[in-house]
């Protein structure tokens, strides 16, 4: 089956390449609506036909890329994941000691709330608790962030040359359970004001510095 655009299938003159580039652009700009949407009015609002008219698009091409709004919406999740492990990934491999890594952490947890991302993550997550599918892709995403984690601290642990309180799958569980603690109270509206979410995090880096010396 060829991968060409509709839109541009019945246009036999262009190069295989062209035709791959612009499905390629179409599939980009429909991720894109569904980012905006999912980000802006939340799961249910974000169907295959608002994200075909925000994208000024056909439906059939949202069905052509993609197959099902849950489809759609993974492979938003993923396109993002993706890039944000990469981005933790090369922090965590920078040569800095971790409790600098884990002040730049915070940073990310700052950035990844303006973009969107983790209103993506969260209102995937509260639709996958009536989508068994949706849910284990949603877990599988979390497990990856952890393990991230954890091969951050194996290294730490051998760098070292000394045992970490606890095992290092343990402690990237706590971990992630912080970030993911404070994550779902910013996005329910509890500010920084009312409960320091982002302090109590910085502060634990001078918890972890002061366990570095």
């Amino acid at each position: 089956m060829s991968t060409a655009d509709p839109d541009v299938r019945a246009t036999p003159a262009l190069s295989g390449d062209l035709r791959v580039a612009q499905g390629q652009s179409t599939r980009a700009l429909l991720l894109a609506a569904a980012t905006d949407l999912l980000r802006e009015e939340g799961y249910a609002a974000t169907s295959t036909r608002a994200v075909a008219e925000r994208a000024g698009a056909r439906l059939s091409l949202v069905h052509y890329h993609f197959g099902s709004k849950r489809s759609l919406l993974l492979a938003v999740l993923e396109d993002h994941t993706e890039r944000l492990l990469h981005r933790q990934q090369a922090m965590f491999s920078d040569g800095r000691s971790f409790a600098e890594q884990w002040r730049s952490a915070c940073d990310y947890l700052r950035e990844d709330v303006d973009s969107g991302y983790v209103r993506i993550l969260w209102e995937l997550w509260a639709a996958g608790l009536a989508d068994p599918d949706l849910a284990e892709r949603w877990r599988a995403t979390q497990r990856r962030w952890r393990e991230l984690i954890e091969a951050r601290l194996e290294r730490l642990q051998a760098e070292r040359g000394a045992e970490l309180p606890m095992p290092p799958r343990a402690l990237a569980t706590l971990i992630g359970n912080l970030f993911e603690g404070a994550e779902v109270e910013i996005l329910a509206g509890v500010t920084e004001d009312e409960t320091p979410h982002l302090e109590a995090l910085e502060a634990c880096a001078t918890l972890v510095a002061w366990a570095e010396r």
